[in-house]
């Protein structure tokens, strides 16, 4: 039985991708590297972002050394647009169904803990959620991937089996981390990483929108 979704941030319940994509050509341009286009970014992106830098030809040692620009360059750029998105679709139902089933959802993020907290304030969300494991550093996503360090402590603190927790997020990363701590996972697709390398990171779902958690909590419920 499930009793804890833990729900990536960006991408997965906010539908900030676009802005994310724009940004991280921002600090592409900075770089010294010609911007992507959109495939480019869903074919590499990828946590922790210098491997994608990387990937596009930036040398880790530039990056080091610039990551406190980097970090003020993206976050400068996102936060300009950040208060005119919305959620995906379904956000609501979804955490209105899980609280009356008494399964608690928390978020797991490489975004900033207290600009995730404001966006959950401005989008009357907060109430829904448990707990926000998130960075108190915007150089940390540059550097390191802590989510699933962050879900391990608060399962152990929680004293939850990894049969009880089913992870959501729209990144590769999600499906190892979940993989790692032997939890269920879905993929949701349309998100910051193409439908190809969803797939073959064989998610034990792969969703195409939020409702579609509803059945599977359901369909999970007598498991163990």
């Amino acid at each position: 039985m499930i009793k804890l979704v833990a729900f990536d941030w960006n991408g997965t319940l906010f539908a900030d991708t676009i802005a994310i994509f724009e940004a991280d050509n921002e600090v592409i341009k900075f770089l010294g590297v010609k911007p992507v286009t959109f495939k480019t970014f869903l074919d590499n992106f990828d946590v922790p972002v210098k491997r994608y830098y990387m990937a596009l030809g930036a040398k880790e040692k530039d990056l080091l050394k610039k990551s406190a620009q980097i970090a003020r360059i993206f976050h400068s750029y996102y936060m300009n647009r950040e208060t005119k998105i919305r959620t995906r679709a379904h956000t609501r139902d979804l955490l209105k169904f899980l609280s009356k089933q008494k399964i608690d959802s928390i978020i797991i993020s490489n975004h900033v803990t207290d600009r995730v907290n404001f966006q959950l304030e401005r989008l009357k969300l907060k109430t829904y959620f448990k707990s926000v494991l998130a960075r108190a550093d915007k150089e940390e996503a540059f550097k390191e991937r802590t989510k699933g360090f962050m879900l391990k402590a608060y399962m152990k603190k929680s004293g939850l089996k990894s049969s009880e927790v089913l992870v959501v997020g729209d990144n590769i990363e999600e499906v190892h981390l979940a993989r790692e701590l032997g939890t269920k996972v879905a993929a949701i697709t349309h998100g910051n990483c193409s439908n190809a390398r969803l797939k073959a990171a064989k998610p034990d779902y792969l969703i195409n929108n939020l409702k579609e958690i509803i059945e599977i909590i359901k369909n999970l419920k007598f498991k163990i």
